[in-house]
């Protein structure tokens, strides 16, 4: 999010309730996860969680729910809690929400195009596009 302009991005922890639960334990691990942005152990964003994928990403829907702080309704990146969720989510932005997308792995050495064999082929120009500009 850095090399593409986004200084400070907000990044949502998403699970399927935004509450803190035992039972589920992406809800703690994002919970831990926000608890170490708030620390500063994890620098360069905003980071918050548990959240819902429809607060994370909707002021209206956050509100509505009451639930409050600084990504909740302004995400800029959706962190999945495995790639089951991440998957679902990114397909159904593609199909249902009719958007361009583009898609990499980063945190490796250099950046790692992750593309769909269903993917458009400008997803994946978009996706070698991203690769470039943040592998520099």
């Amino acid at each position: 999010a850095h090399k593409l302009g986004n200084a400070t991005p907000k990044v949502a922890c998403v699970a399927a309730v935004e509450v803190v639960n035992p039972a589920m334990p992406e809800t703690i691990e994002a919970a831990a996860l926000a608890k170490m942005g708030d620390r500063g152990q994890i620098k360069g964003c905003i980071i918050d969680g548990p959240l819902g994928l429809d607060n994370a990403v909707s002021a209206e829907s956050a509100k509505h729910k009451g639930v409050g702080g600084p990504v909740a309704g302004k995400a800029d990146i959706i962190l999945a809690p495995d790639i089951a969720a991440g998957n679902a989510i990114y397909k159904t932005m593609v199909y249902f929400g009719d958007i361009e997308a583009a898609a990499l792995v980063a945190g490796a050495r250099a950046p790692i195009v992750l593309t769909s064999r269903s993917d458009s082929p400008r997803a994946r120009l978009l996706s070698l596009a991203c690769a470039i500009v943040t592998s520099e």
